[in-house]
């Protein structure tokens, strides 16, 4: 469930950890990424949850309404919204049947429950939805992937409390919606729900994340000697260190991956440098791989093979 782009920022992430810590042991590091590649399905199973736990949280507020002397109809409606959604309780039931272990827990944010259930109230698609007694399971399917949808694309602040117990939640968010996306609408009953399994150890997007970190780190002098050799007035410590780790990154894939065109990785790089360092950087790091490129090609050091064969 985790794709290549989002492999490529979180080795940088690792990288840029192993740069500021001074440790030379890389096995620390490669485990630090492979806990962090881990770590994103583990948040999108404790997300698929969030349904399951606002209906208990709404529940209470039900019980606690209904044993007034004079309970109020339109609360008790209000405080129902969940409980005619089968699919919730399903959903719940996969989540605790998985192996994996889910570090994190929706006890501490059960206070900010009562604000999202009121902003919840407010969108139309959720009113709209309240009509329905028995909504047929097309109906659930739709009415969760709009609230997901609704809460992880728009809900400043829902967003802000994820980061908060999970710092990669804004590079993880878009793949996690679209991966809730896909467990819910491909499902076509309640018995065949589609919840995406852990990446598995040979997963070649893992190892293609744990190798480029190690040839990453072991050749870390090196890279910084061939970037030396096309850059004017060379040091280091003129350039961002994001930038550097970057170049160090593409290297990686000029070198030792040939089934991955150069256009593809210098692509991918440029759009990460876009979001991950500064508004200058795409145009330095552009310039400096491009005289990489034509410099390794004159050496006949980038051999692409295969399907990842080098465009001219």
């Amino acid at each position: 469930m985790i794709s290549r782009r989002l492999v490529r920022i979180k080795t940088l992430q690792t990288l840029y950890s192993w740069k500021q810590s001074n440790i030379d042991d890389e096995y620390q590091f490669i485990e630090n990424l492979k806990v962090s590649i881990y770590q994103s399905h583990a948040f999108y199973l404790f997300l698929l949850d969030f349904p399951y736990q606002l209906q208990q949280f709404l529940n209470q507020k039900l019980e606690l309404e209904r044993s007034l002397y004079y309970p109020d109809a339109k609360k008790i409606q209000l405080f129902s919204i969940l409980n005619n959604t089968p699919l919730i309780q399903k959903i719940h039931q996969e989540v605790l049947l998985t192996e994996e272990k889910i570090q994190f827990s929706w006890d501490e944010m059960v206070v900010h429950f009562e604000t999202w259930f009121q902003n919840m109230m407010t969108w139309d698609f959720v009113n709209d939805y309240s009509i329905f007694e028995e909504p047929d399971f097309q109906l659930q399917k739709e009415f969760l992937d709009n609230l997901f949808f609704t809460f992880i694309d728009s809900h400043e602040h829902f967003n802000e409390i994820l980061e908060d117990i999970n710092h990669t939640w804004p590079d993880d968010a878009s793949m996690t919606l679209r991966e809730i996306n896909k467990t819910i609408m491909v499902s076509k009953q309640t018995s065949d729900l589609a919840i995406s399994n852990a990446i598995p150890l040979n997963d070649e997007d893992l190892i293609f994340g744990l190798n480029m970190l190690k040839y990453t780190i072991r050749n870390s002098e090196k890279f910084e000697e061939m970037v030396s050799e096309v850059t004017d007035n060379w040091d280091p410590s003129r350039i961002a260190v994001v930038d550097l780790l970057i170049i160090k990154l593409t290297l990686s894939e000029f070198l030792y991956f040939p089934e991955i065109p150069v256009k593809v990785t210098i692509n991918e790089y440029l759009e990460i440098t876009k979001n991950y360092s500064t508004p200058n950087s795409s145009k330095f790091v552009n310039g400096i791989l491009d005289k990489l490129r034509i410099q390794l090609e004159k050496t006949g050091q980038i051999q692409k093979t295969g399907r990842g064969l080098r465009e001219k």
